[in-house]
């Protein structure tokens, strides 16, 4: 039987836990990242408790490439290291720790997609999605491939729904792939580089709402920055503005200024003009005790502020 760690952050990293329990590997330890903030770890999830729930050693970690969590998992001589979840590089004593190797995950149709955020991205391309477990190598993404389970990216999943399906998807690589392993067979097929493509980093301030853009980009966008990230955001008289949900009117016949609040309704929020199109937000998040209506117009007018700024500077001379 082969010997495993687990090193992970986040509900994909459970999951994983969870279903190599269940198809009777050993597990010798599990390294969970505790952040100093965990809501600033997209869908951060306590693996403490998880191993401690199936009498499994456990050691938290900040900086994954401590020499303290190096050491305590040479201890454990493991065959097989399961990296899941978590966006910190591993380095080279990692990779070499294992007898056979380091898998990875990634949640897109590997070898497209590779790289940073690829939850936020491929909700906002609306492309397809996967459970990909993958052999570790010296590159991001692009080790031989061990299973994968694909799913479609449809026009109304959100963030949260395609975290759902990667979810499912991984119950189904795991239940196809896991129990091949179990007999002892190891044979990742290589990615086809020549189709590769890369996603770059996304942040916090990468969810700003420009209103000149189209209605149908900024639902995907919306959508893209729903939970388990921080959220799409626009500005409305000096507050900052969260907006959770969102959805695309095309039998309303009506046309405004752009960024201004054309309708209200009880359901659907509020309709907003875009750059083209128009797009209904609802679940809106402020500190505010003003809420918009219709005639107000969200964002800001970016030369209209500066002339504002100057003016009350040059009063101030």
């Amino acid at each position: 039987m082969y010997n495993i760690l687990v090193i992970g952050a986040v509900q994909t990293t459970a999951i994983t836990i969870e279903k190599l329990v269940e198809h009777g590997f050993s597990i010798a330890g599990v390294l969970g990242h505790e952040p100093k903030n965990t809501a600033r770890v997209s869908g951060w999830a306590n693996l403490k408790e998880i191993a401690s729930k199936h009498n499994l050693e456990y050691m938290g970690f900040k900086r994954i490439n401590e020499e303290t969590h190096i050491k305590w998992a040479l201890e454990k001589k493991p065959d097989i290291i399961f990296a899941v979840g978590f966006s910190q590089l591993l380095k080279d004593d990692w990779l070499q720790m294992p007898k056979l190797g380091c898998i990875g995950f990634h949640p897109t149709k590997l070898p497209e997609g590779r790289g940073r955020a690829p939850i936020a991205w491929i909700t906002l391309e609306k492309k397809m999605g996967s459970a990909s477990f993958f052999l570790m190598g010296e590159g991001a993404d692009d080790g031989p491939i061990f299973s994968q389970s694909l799913f479609e990216v449809e026009e109304d999943d959100d963030a949260g729904r395609v975290e759902e399906k990667i979810g499912i998807h991984i119950h189904k690589a795991l239940d196809a792939w896991l129990p091949e392993l179990k007999k002892g067979n190891w044979n990742p097929e290589p990615q086809d580089h020549s189709l590769a493509s890369w996603y770059g980093k996304r942040g916090p301030e990468d969810g700003w709402i420009n209103w000149n853009n189209s209605a149908d980009y900024l639902d995907r966008l919306i959508k893209a920055s729903s939970t388990p990230h921080p959220g799409a955001y626009t500005y409305f008289k000096d507050s900052k503005v969260v907006i959770w949900k969102s959805q695309i009117e095309n039998t309303i016949n009506i046309q405004g200024v752009v960024g201004r609040v054309l309708l209200t309704s009880p359901e659907k929020g509020y309709l907003i003009q875009c750059g083209k199109g128009l797009l209904w937000i609802n679940n809106l998040e402020t500190i505010s005790e003003t809420l918009p209506k219709v005639g107000d117009k969200l964002g800001y007018n970016i030369e209209d502020e500066i002339y504002n700024i100057k003016k009350r500077l040059k009063n101030e001379e």
